[in-house]
């Protein structure tokens, strides 16, 4: 109810509670008192008797109005956790009292992980449930200790440890809260786990106040996301170094993309069965002027995180048709041409239009594969889906990327207008030595034959790898045992003399 209805409420029951006093306790006295006299000395006490008790109503209903306008200035309204602001004052405070008791504090900051993608795929009633659950968890887990809990963004929360005996006791039991969330169930989609990464900072090795505490600990938080879920980080002074260090290779990153200074290598896939060339996959290199070669890992998800992804992917298109366009290779010796697409293209209304304006020079758009990752299919998913039916019209393939470490269900995959899968390299790696990995293949396998799914098998570095894939029907392989990412000036001659070496490698017996 909103204030004003609230209010107007109150008053009117006021009023009538009025009206019935004065209309009904004059005739209730006169009819049980005779005496004149008396019933006007009553009268007087009645008038004190009404303002005291309306006073007291008056002063609970204020009182009560007054801690709940406390409470919601205080305590997020979902968790009943403190909120951000009343969080930093009591670290304030309590760094006060540690700073005359010599205690070591340990600030926790952690996040879910993926927690948006829970929010698409189960909805945000889900969501908001699991945040409480995960509330719930962490005032039980630390219930036998001196803590302050705050959620001080949306799936992002803090613990303040007071007096720790060292970092090690905050690191295990921090690790032992990580583990008590994974045990954490999202409502109605028990298939999706849950899992978060966290930061620790310790008062006063790390910091001397509540600022820079709280910026310590966030720094560690970001060191263990960039790490991968569910990992832990404590902090070390050479992580304000890398934040640094991590500006300069932004400007160097802009600065290549607009100088293009990158380049594109190109790696092939091949038939599982003939071996024959089906296609490449163009590959994004930065060959540093100072520091060399720098990993795709850190520079593309250094432009995720910086707004740039867009530019890179452009470049990524527009360079690797030219090339393959000036050598007359694609559609030709190279039937098909795979491009990585971030979730960052699919955010927006214009999603379409940038990419038929990244293919537009292309005659025939049935050479071109996209591929993405499961998290980026579902991330927007209506967006993605009106993106991707638009495109496969079009004839344009569509891929998904490292399948079977995504946070999506197969429910909701399903929907999507896809060509193919790519097992993931992790799956594949341990193929030779670790059953479970070969039967989530075989599983994988299975699942997208029923689906009419091509299935390419990425990261395969060993022969018995291929043959294990080939075996159980993998339509597609790619990695290092076949062939490595290559430039343009030496894909023209492996198409004509590389695949004789590949057949007599991997010919059965």
């Amino acid at each position: 109810m909103s204030p004003w209805k609230t209010a107007a409420s109150r008053t009117a029951i006021y009023i009538i509670i009025g009206i019935i006093w004065i209309l009904y306790s004059d005739r209730f006295l006169a009819g049980i008192i005779q005496d004149p006299e008396a019933l006007t000395q009553l009268q007087t006490y009645k008038g004190w008797a009404f303002i005291v008790f309306t006073g007291f109503i008056l002063f609970f209903l204020l009182l009560s109005a007054l801690r709940r306008e406390r409470s919601l200035s205080e305590r997020d309204s979902l968790t009943q956790l403190l909120n951000r602001h009343m969080f930093r004052q009591d670290l304030d405070s309590e760094i006060g009292l540690s700073n005359d008791s010599k205690r070591m504090l340990a600030l926790i900051s952690f996040n879910l992980d993926e927690f948006r993608q829970v929010n698409h795929t189960a909805g945000q009633l889900a969501g908001d449930q699991l945040l409480k659950d995960v509330a719930a968890s962490m005032r039980a887990y630390f219930s036998g200790k001196r803590c302050i809990f705050g959620r001080v963004a949306g799936d992002e929360f803090c613990i303040l440890l007071a007096d720790v005996k060292d970092c090690e006791e905050a690191i295990c039991l921090t690790q032992g809260f990580q583990q008590q969330i994974r045990r954490l169930r999202v409502q109605g989609h028990d298939l999706l786990t849950v899992s978060a990464c966290a930061g620790i900072a310790i008062y006063p090795n790390d910091a001397d106040n509540s600022r820079d505490l709280t910026t310590a600990a966030n720094l560690a938080l970001e060191e263990a996301k960039n790490l991968g879920a569910g990992y832990l980080r404590v902090y070390d002074h050479f992580f304000g170094e890398n934040v640094h260090s991590r500006l300069q290779l932004t400007a160097d990153l802009k600065k290549a993309i607009e100088t293009e200074a990158l380049s594109v290598a190109y790696q092939p896939q091949f038939d599982a069965a003939t071996l024959e060339i089906t296609g490449v996959e163009a590959l994004l290199r930065w060959q540093h002027p100072e520091h060399g070669p720098i990993s795709p890992d850190t520079f593309i998800a250094l432009a995720e995180q910086q707004g740039l992804i867009g530019s890179i992917t452009d470049f990524v298109c527009r360079k690797a048709l030219e090339e393959l366009k000036q050598t007359g290779l694609l559609g030709k010796k190279i039937p098909r041409l795979s491009v990585n697409v971030s979730a960052h293209d699919f955010d927006d209304d214009d999603s379409i239009d940038r990419f038929r304006s990244r293919f537009e020079f292309v005659d025939d758009w049935s050479v071109l594969q996209l591929e993405l990752t499961e998290t980026a299919a579902i991330n927007n998913f209506e967006n993605t889906l009106a993106v991707l039916s638009s495109l496969q019209k079009a004839k344009i393939n569509i891929s998904i990327d490292d399948f079977g470490t995504g946070y999506s269900s197969l429910s909701v995959l399903r929907k999507l207008p896809i060509d193919e899968v790519k097992i993931d390299r992790s799956f594949i790696h341990d193929i030779p030595s670790n059953e479970d990995d070969r039967t989530i293949v075989r599983t994988i396998l299975a699942m997208a034959h029923s689906l009419q799914l091509r299935v390419i098998g990425e990261g395969v570095e060993c022969k018995a790898q291929a043959e294990f894939l080939r075996k159980h029907g993998c339509h597609e392989l790619q990695g290092y045992l076949l062939a490595s990412p290559m430039p343009i000036t030496e894909l023209d001659d492996f198409c004509n003399s590389g695949q004789t070496h590949l057949k007599s490698m991997l010919a059965t017996n």
